[in-house]
């Protein structure tokens, strides 16, 4: 395995505290911390540029990061569990009248429950 995924298994047995980036920021937090940090949050705006809902054109500064597995099932703190979304959103997405898909992309589609 890649030193990357090495640190990431670490990281969620809880060996090592965290994963660090290029400048010793903390990326991915596993379990231990539920809600994302100011380097979590710049390197999601780097990566994702606007909200991930398909076809949403809201700039990365102005959405909220979003645990794809929920952390209160188990889902971890990290880059690779973390999307964002504009606040409307992001409320579309913990609206129980609302299915979300995850396009091979990575980007979000709604649609209402039947």
């Amino acid at each position: 395995i890649s030193a990357a995924h090495a640190r990431r298994l670490a990281c969620t047995a809880k060996i090592v505290p965290a994963v660090l980036g290029g400048r010793s920021e903390v990326l991915d937090l596993g379990r231990a911390h539920r809600l994302f940090t100011p380097a979590q949050r710049k390197a999601l705006r780097l990566r994702d540029t606007t909200c991930r809902a398909e076809g949403c054109t809201v700039p990365a500064t102005w959405c909220e990061a979003h645990h794809e597995v929920p952390w209160s099932r188990g889902g971890a703190t990290d880059l690779e569990n973390a999307v964002l979304l504009c606040g409307f959103h992001h409320h579309r997405t913990h609206d129980p009248a609302y299915d979300t898909d995850k396009l091979p992309n990575g980007d979000h589609r709604y649609h209402r429950r039947h």
